[in-house]
């Protein structure tokens, strides 16, 4: 379920490094739906607390699946009601499903439940926002189980492609560097591909895998220990979130070399369709590993972006072009 440090570093040569550029045509508007085939709405989330009398903020927005027919400039709205509306401008470089967040603004006046017409191009949608009283003071935030490790789950990926299925499931432990980690195992048809291990800290629902440093001297680093707990996710985090996990080794023999595992979080509350099935509160992360020579930092690998659904766990793996969705899981 997530690639080895030898894999990533080495991973511009397993997936395609090259993306399509389309041009759009200055002023030529998109055209699309907001429903599918069957004239039902496609997937729509709603985000944020939404208080009487309280003015929205960069917090408060809704997601809207559009289809979109003809790549072009678009422009999804609703229409004003109690006080504040939502709105989004921009431009789809490809025809397919897309996921567009439209910003509230305004200010709700009174408490209930506020019913908004969802406007692109000649298609509509409504969604409802409920309004709590003034004063209201919003419940906490709180996390999820962003990667469940619960012995015998399982996770069913293929390529993007809707083939060569593989399959990940939680199937015994492992000790390594003083921790105890679940072993995940994956295979495919053929059989076994590969064997990772994965722990949770519970006291700060901080996630780590150990990576097996071997393989290193192949690129000329050695590590002083057979291995690295690398952290790689956290059950609550913000959009913006930044966090690192460095690890110290020796580049050809001599010169000291931090290892660095970059996490940046794209958007901690995403709404996504994989395989025809919708996913709301995802974190979207996106992963660099750098080599720092006396503080100063390279990137060694291109950017991989990973999608982890609360209570679900992880359902792509991207570089851009390539990608590994879920098809089916089951968590116990």
């Amino acid at each position: 379920m997530r690639y080895t440090i030898l894999a990533l570093i080495g991973i511009v040569f397993f997936f395609s490094s090259c993306q399509k550029e389309k041009s759009l045509e200055l002023g030529v508007p998109a055209k699309g739906s907001l429903q599918d085939d069957a004239g039902d709405c496609l997937p729509k989330n709603v985000s944020g607390n939404y208080i009487a009398s309280q003015s929205l903020t960069d917090s408060n927005f809704i997601e809207v699946t559009i289809s979109v027919d003809k790549p072009g400039h678009f422009s999804i709205f609703t229409d004003s009601v109690n006080g504040y509306s939502f709105k989004a401008q921009g431009n789809f470089s490809d025809t397919g499903t897309n996921v567009v967040r439209l910003r509230g603004s305004g200010t709700p006046a009174t408490a209930g439940s506020d019913i908004f017409t969802v406007f692109f191009d000649s298609s509509f949608c409504s969604i409802a926002i409920n309004v709590l009283p003034t004063g209201t003071t919003p419940p906490p935030s709180s996390g999820g189980v962003y990667f469940p490790l619960t012995a015998n789950s399982w996770w069913s990926y293929d390529d993007g492609a809707g083939s060569d299925t593989i399959k990940t499931t939680v199937n015994g432990t492992g000790s390594f560097v003083g921790n105890t980690y679940q072993r995940l195992i994956t295979t495919d048809d053929v059989g076994p591909l590969d064997t990772s291990f994965y722990r949770k800290d519970n006291a700060t629902g901080f996630y780590y895998q150990y990576e097996d440093t071997s393989g290193l001297g192949a690129i000329a680093i050695t590590a002083s220990q057979p291995g690295f707990d690398v952290l790689f996710l956290k059950d609550a985090l913000a959009t913006g979130d930044v966090f690192n996990s460095d690890h110290q080794a020796t580049l050809q023999g001599t010169t000291p070399v931090t290892i660095r595992f970059k996490n940046t979080v794209i958007d901690a509350n995403a709404s996504v369709t994989i395989n025809g099935k919708s996913f709301t509160n995802v974190y979207k992360l996106e992963l660099i590993i750098q080599a720092g020579i006396g503080g100063q930092f390279q990137d060694i690998t291109d950017p991989l972006t990973y999608y982890y659904a609360k209570n679900i766990g992880l359902i792509k793996i991207t570089d851009g072009t390539d990608s590994q969705d879920i098809r089916y899981w089951k968590v116990n």
